[in-house]
């Protein structure tokens, strides 16, 4: 469900923060080391928006950061404010019912709580598509904690490269990501939906599984998310991570040294980035 902590990323630019702010993290985010003999990615997991107190920037990070040639992230980066009017243009529709009409009986009392955690009046769900809706509530969980797309993994990268003029490169585009929630069914966008009513504290339980690197904790706060509709696994993450690790693959085939920087779940589990350049042969060391 990485795609869909990046929605709630873009999400998140759209609202104000509120509640009193965490204490500080030292955190140790998964990192792996794929290597030949002249060639060497780093796979880091990342987290699309974190609370300021977040320190992630360990020594074997560090050395990642400064030993890489390139960075490579899911999409490129741009100002929260842009990313924000892309998901804006991307999430309304004309003659969509109203959002309680799209939830269950028994969770429409619950969404007033989950607008109210993401700032947002029900009225201004009403015009979103189902998926999109899902987003902006979702995005209370980690507004609650000050977490915003300026201070998320991949932002700190890119201004890191920036700094260095060392190249970056993305492997999607934040339009494509989004059309890939248009393709859902409305059944598939409405579990969707309910999951970010239900799931109050997921930003939190998924900020400690990351802050840790537990890659089994990580796989357990997302994957409640796929049942009742095995489309989205398909979708966002599977699919997505075939053709990751295809260019992976291919990548290795050039000389030279490469942070990629993708949400951590795509990096956990059986299905993951991870286990797929594992099958197809390649050397996938944990450093981190």
């Amino acid at each position: 469900m990485k795609s869909f902590a990046l929605l709630v990323a873009g999400a998140c630019a759209l609202l104000a923060t509120a509640c009193s702010r965490p204490a500080p993290i030292e955190a140790r985010p998964a990192l792996w080391r794929v290597q030949d003999a002249d060639t060497t990615i780093w796979l880091l997991g990342t987290i699309h928006v974190l609370p300021r107190e977040v320190h992630w920037e360990t020594p074997a990070i560090k050395a990642a950061i400064d030993g890489a040639d390139m960075l490579v992230t899911e999409i490129p980066a741009q100002p929260p404010e842009q990313a924000s009017a892309v998901f804006a243009a991307a999430a309304r529709a004309q003659g969509l019912s109203p959002i309680v009409d799209r939830l269950p009986s028994d969770r429409r009392a619950a969404l007033n709580d989950a607008a109210r955690r993401a700032g947002l009046p029900i009225d201004a769900l009403d015009g979103m598509k189902s998926w999109a809706a899902a987003a902006a509530l979702g995005a209370g969980s980690s507004r609650a904690l000050h977490a915003t797309i300026d201070h998320g993994v991949e932002a700190v990268l890119a201004q890191r490269f920036a700094d260095t003029g060392k190249p970056r490169r993305a492997l999607e585009t934040q339009a494509g990501q989004l059309a890939l929630f248009d393709t859902l069914s409305e059944t598939a966008q409405r579990v969707l939906l309910v999951r970010a009513i239900e799931q109050s504290d997921g930003y939190a339980q998924t900020l400690a599984a990351w802050s840790a690197g537990d890659t089994a904790r990580i796989v357990a706060s997302f994957q409640p998310g796929f049942r009742g509709a095995p489309d989205l696994e398909k979708t966002l993450v599977t699919d997505r991570n075939t053709r990751w690790s295809g260019w992976i693959t291919r990548r290795m085939s050039a000389p030279g040294k490469v942070l990629v920087a993708v949400g951590a779940g795509h990096l956990a589990g059986d299905r993951s980035v991870v286990a797929m350049l594992r099958a197809r042969g390649l050397k996938v060391e944990r450093i981190q």
